[in-house]
């Protein structure tokens, strides 16, 4: 028997993945993005009914994804820089004076899961 959401699958695929390429320049950005979006869309679909505009709503989501890791990728050479600029630095000095038993039993109360 074939889902809903398998028949959209068939029918929107290359129409949202072209799409998504159009607006990112990127065929495997594009494919990835309108996978992540068809595998919400299944999840979400199982529990419900399906949108009013099934093709839209996954464009949409794929178009969504592409643009946040598009987002993340310009900001990760910057968030590198600052990690290994930060591991460079020396270590802090460490606390003066001795640390009480009782300081350390609470330090250890509050770490605690429980």
């Amino acid at each position: 028997m074939t889902s809903q959401a398998e028949i959209v699958f068939r029918r929107e695929w290359g129409r949202a993945v072209a799409v998504v390429t159009r607006l990112t320049g990127d065929l495997g950005l594009a494919e990835d993005a309108v996978q992540e979006a068809f595998a919400s869309a299944v999840g979400r679909w199982a529990s419900g009914p399906l949108p009013s505009d099934p093709s839209g709503w996954l464009i949409t989501v794929a178009k969504n994804h592409a643009m946040d890791r598009l987002r993340r990728e310009a900001r990760r050479s910057g968030k590198e820089q600052a990690a290994t600029l930060m591991l460079s630095q020396r270590d802090p000095a460490p606390p003066p004076g001795r640390i009480a038993d009782d300081q350390l039993r609470l330090v250890f109360a509050c770490c605690h899961p429980a």
